[in-house]
């Protein structure tokens, strides 16, 4: 074995110290936060907000002249201020900025589209009564069917109010938007309303009526740039790709109402022959990835309803936050056609989730077929820009989601857009309330009932 002589050694030792520094400055460099993303400088997030205000604010035309120089003060104001500021605040003053389009498709990609944010262990709905735990990981299964009454000192209600400016749209859609915000340590960093080691107290009723109090641990970082459906939590047999989780609804699938029984297909129909009803949920406005297409679904299913005796078709839109509306649409003109000629009465069941190419569909039935509208109201309202397409940060690589298409389904007239609207639509809807307004209390729902169609059986053909 040959032996280095002594001056080389001195220099390997010397070249091993200075990788040795240089390997920790990189780190330094490259930490993370306990949230798990990489820390920005203040340098790079500036970068970032001049993206936001040179590249996203140019090409989204939902911003109007007011709403767009608040745009740019207000990242001004981020700007100036960008040193004072951590990671979290800086996303939360983006995403509110963002959201000063008013334009629910406007948005900063947080935790729906993409998880850019950490989570706790629990899921959580709005039902008509407050706000209940409906998922859980095993740690934390005492909170299963749980009333959550404060966060972190604070009355639910004072924390919805606090994270709904994070995203533009009506009351449905924020109310929709909160079940994700309220869950999440890195916002509720962001806007101050916990300490940076995001654990958070909550005080909450079990489902045997005892008070208790809970602290609730960040989750790992989980990012992905695959959608997430809040949802989802209500459906105890869907499957999930994040771990373990446990469901509050404690029914068999066997017992489980329609509308929770067959969520992971886009759409599926069932004929309920003692009350004569064609039964048909459609989830997403585009072909399933696989088994059959929406078309031939649609084929199959009017062949079922022409041999049918058939009083009511209800068409389940609740959980459709959208797709690709030109697929979704030869069906229902399909359906509507069928209704019409055989005289047969339309429902449809709408909730806060029916958003974009899904609100499309609900009007399509309301104004061709002359549908009940039934259930909660919808998430948006009946002129959306939409289309566009995503930007991605430079820096924090966060992605802006930009709309440049007007979908307008109300009977405005807009000749100052008539060269970014959609004229393909036709429509020209008044009123998009439900006609019976039905607002699930958590009873309900562990109980395994769904008002929403109860009281179209009960309703007159």
């Amino acid at each position: 074995m040959s032996r280095i002589p002594h001056t080389c050694s001195l220099l390997l030792l010397l070249c091993c110290v200075l990788y040795d520094i240089a390997g920790a400055q990189t780190k330094d460099a490259s930490a993370t936060a306990e949230s798990g993303r990489q820390r920005l400088t203040p340098a790079q997030w500036r970068e970032d907000l001049r993206f936001a205000v040179d590249t996203f604010l140019a090409r989204d035309r939902s911003f109007s002249p007011e709403a767009r120089q608040q745009f740019r003060t207000a990242i001004a104001e981020l700007q100036r201020t960008v040193e004072g500021k951590t990671d979290d605040q800086i996303i939360v003053e983006l995403a509110k900025a963002v959201a000063l389009a008013g334009n629910a498709h406007t948005r900063l990609y947080l935790l729906r589209n993409r998880s850019e944010l950490r989570r706790y262990p629990i899921r959580v709905w709005w039902f008509a009564d407050g706000l209940y735990v409906v998922r859980a990981t095993p740690e934390y299964s005492e909170l299963l069917g749980a009333r959550i009454l404060r966060i972190a000192g604070r009355n639910v209600e004072q924390v919805k109010q606090q994270v709904v400016p994070l995203f533009a749209g009506n009351a449905s859609w924020r109310t929709y938007m909160s079940a994700y915000t309220m869950t999440s340590p890195d916002v509720l960093i962001g806007l101050g309303l916990i300490a940076a080691d995001g654990i958070a107290e909550i005080e909450f009723t079990n489902r045997h009526g005892k008070k208790g109090k809970r602290r609730l641990e960040p989750l790992p970082l989980r990012k992905t740039d695959q959608p997430t459906e809040s949802w989802w939590d209500l459906c105890p047999t869907r499957p999930r790709d994040d771990g373990s989780w446990l469901s509050a609804l404690s029914l068999d699938a066997a017992r489980l109402p329609l509308y929770l029984q067959n969520t992971e297909r886009q759409y599926w129909s069932q004929y309920l022959q003692t009350e004569r009803l064609f039964y048909i949920q459609f989830d997403r406005s585009g072909n399933a990835p696989t088994g059959p297409s929406l078309s031939e679904f649609g084929k199959r299913a009017l062949t079922e309803l022409q041999s049918a005796a058939v009083n009511k078709i209800v068409v389940d839109v609740r959980f459709n936050t959208g797709g690709d509306l030109s697929i979704g649409r030869p069906f229902i003109n399909q359906l509507t056609a069928f209704a019409k000629e055989h005289q047969i009465k339309v429902y449809v069941i709408t909730g806060r989730a029916t958003f974009s190419a899904g609100i499309f569909h609900a009007m399509q039935l309301r104004q061709n077929a002359n549908a009940i509208l039934v259930g909660e109201p919808i998430g948006d309202v009946l002129e959306i820009w939409s289309e566009g397409g995503n930007l991605l940060t430079p820096n924090s690589r966060l992605s802006l989601h930009y709309a440049d298409r007007l979908h307008s389904y109300s009977p405005l007239e807009r000749p100052e857009f008539k060269q970014y609207l959609v004229t393909d639509t036709d429509l020209s809807i008044t009123n998009a309330t439900p006609d019976i307004l039905v607002r699930m209390s958590a009873g309900d729902y562990f109980a395994g009932r769904d008002l929403a169609l109860e009281a179209i059986k009960r309703a007159s053909k």
